[in-house]
């Protein structure tokens, strides 16, 4: 057999070697054909060369179409439904009747509310309504008490509501009424034989037959009321210290009054206010305390305001200093206008150089004119 040389073999170019071709492979002197595809396998499996660099990544596809909407769903059961399929046997009807609990317990009765009493109070010639007191409740009785106003009720009778309505205009004559019958013949005429006064100031008019005729009362300008503390005692006094000035207490718990026509009173204790209500009258005002024993002297003032800057009375008074209970009375004539007649009367005692002790307290209002 003639020796064959590897490079004396022609070249096969890729395009000539084809599945069919075979590979001659000679291992330890044996020869053995080894095809293409058992070739490429081969190399797939053992001959694999260096990763290379990643490539640049690709551009953002197309967004893809929307889906189609998917099928409805099934109704849900309702309520009945479900119950029914938890047991319950009967109608709708049934069922919604069998989820209304059970009626309860009646409440506890409330109280009886109480109701105001009002009454009908003069103020000059105005008329107010005045609540004094609460009547048909039970549990716990209101207490308050006063005026009543625009805004309510209120402790100060000069700012209530004046409820009396204007004059009304005079109505049409009625028709001339038919002629009565003729009267039996009377007594012959009588002249007045005297006039006199009765101790009341009504009119007694005497006739010459010896009949009477007595007038109604005239209104009464003039009047008095007297108050009376009766909280501060000599036991237990009120004591005003060194150059202090207050309001001079009353609580009225002691009252005499004999009031003009239409006035109600002088003083509201609430207020601690004296009412001058006529704004053209002359009144009287005494105040009257007593003082516990002192050695010291000293001096006190008392002082009439109506809540501006005039003061219609102010007086001082010395104190004795000989150990014994001093009586002291102020006495002022008041000359009522339009803001002592709105705002009322404030007394005031002011000390100097001592402190004092004082009690039975009283103060008298009389209208003169």
């Amino acid at each position: 057999m003639a020796e064959l040389k590897l490079n004396d073999l022609p070249v096969m170019n890729e395009v000539d070697f084809t599945d069919n071709d075979r590979f001659v492979i000679v291992d330890d002197g044996k020869a053995r054909a080894m095809t293409k595809l058992v070739f490429q396998s081969w190399l797939t499996a053992n001959v694999k060369g260096e990763k290379g660099e990643q490539g640049a990544a690709g551009g953002d596809g197309r967004n893809g179409a929307n889906g189609k909407d998917g099928l409805n769903g099934k109704d849900g059961l309702s309520a009945y439904q479900v119950a029914v399929q938890n047991g319950f046997v009967g109608t709708q009807s049934q069922w919604l009747l069998s989820l209304k609990g059970a009626q309860g317990n009646n409440g506890v009765d409330g109280s009886n509310g109480w109701s105001p009493n009002f009454r009908v109070v003069a103020r000059g010639e105005d008329s107010v309504l005045q609540l004094y007191d609460w009547i048909g409740g039970t549990g716990t009785k209101p207490t308050t008490t006063g005026y009543l106003s625009g805004t309510g009720i209120i402790s100060n009778i000069l700012n209530a509501e004046n409820i009396r309505g204007l004059r009304g205009i005079q109505g049409i004559q009625g028709e001339q009424g038919e002629q009565g019958e003729t009267g039996k013949a009377g007594k012959s005429a009588s002249s007045i034989s005297s006039i006199s006064y009765n101790d009341d100031l009504s009119i007694l008019v005497t006739n010459t037959d010896e009949t009477t005729v007595t007038s109604s009362l005239p209104p009464k300008k003039q009047g008095w009321g007297t108050y009376k503390d009766n909280q501060y005692t000599d036991i237990s006094p009120m004591n005003i210290a060194v150059t202090t000035e207050q309001v001079l207490p009353n609580n009225a718990t002691v009252k005499l009054e004999n009031l003009p026509t239409n006035i109600t009173t002088f003083y509201d204790p609430v207020l601690q206010k004296y009412l001058l209500i006529d704004s053209n009258g002359y009144y009287n005002v005494r105040v009257r305390f007593k003082v516990i024993a002192s050695a010291a002297t000293g001096i006190i003032n008392l002082s009439m305001s109506k809540a501006t800057t005039d003061t219609p009375f102010s007086e001082d008074k010395t104190l004795r200093g000989d150990n014994k209970i001093q009586e002291v009375i102020f006495n002022a004539m008041i000359y009522s206008d339009t803001a002592l007649s709105s705002n009322g009367l404030t007394i005031r005692l002011k000390t100097f150089e001592r402190e004092i002790s004082i009690y039975n307290i009283e103060v008298t209002v009389a209208k003169i004119m």
